[in-house]
């Protein structure tokens, strides 16, 4: 593995592992949800919920190895990715889609807080690396917000929820994000 000018600035060092577990964590939540999904009959939606948890995981793995190649020595830490005082389960289908929206959101604000302080430190690489990721979690927030809207449009009347859920199993869905990441 090629490896880049070593990383020194121990608070971007913080930053990225803090978000590479963050990355892990929304992964096992992703599944969470991927697995109340199919036990309820809403198979369309639960493969959607283990594809953006495969998502997740490749972030983390991303940053990890951004980290790696940039000779930090990493430590994977399991108790930054349990889920402490954390409300993993909902009592309504469209409640997980708010939840997955917040998560998003998170993502989005932790990834833009790391390029921030990547252009202030003057650290160029992690600032363009950060850059990209941070892109696609904007593209991630839009999907999020679209779906959300629908799965609360739908959750208005009991049983239209199936007509979300087989919507997405048949692609027919308006998410060209998650169609993408199925080809």
């Amino acid at each position: 593995m090629k490896k880049l000018a070593e990383l020194t600035n121990k608070e971007i060092i913080h930053l990225l592992k803090n978000q590479a577990h963050l990355e892990l964590q929304s992964s096992f939540l992703y599944l969470q949800y991927a697995y109340w999904f199919d036990n309820n009959n809403f198979e369309g939606i639960g493969k959607f919920f283990k594809a953006e948890s495969e998502e997740e995981r490749k972030h983390s793995i991303q940053i990890f190895d951004y980290l790696n190649v940039r000779g930090v020595q990493l430590t994977i830490d399991p108790q930054l990715t349990v889920f402490q005082n954390m409300k993993i389960h909902f009592e309504k289908p469209g409640d997980y889609f708010e939840a997955y929206l917040a998560r998003e959101h998170l993502n989005y604000s932790q990834l833009d807080q790391i390029g921030k302080q990547a252009q202030q430190s003057e650290e160029i690489l992690t600032h363009k690396f950060i850059g990209s990721m941070l892109e696609d979690q904007a593209s991630s927030v839009d999907e999020a917000e679209k779906l959300y809207a629908k799965a609360q449009a739908y959750s208005a009347f009991p049983g239209l929820f199936y007509h979300l859920d087989a919507q997405i199993k048949t692609g027919s869905q308006s998410f060209d994000t998650w169609k993408a990441k199925q080809s």
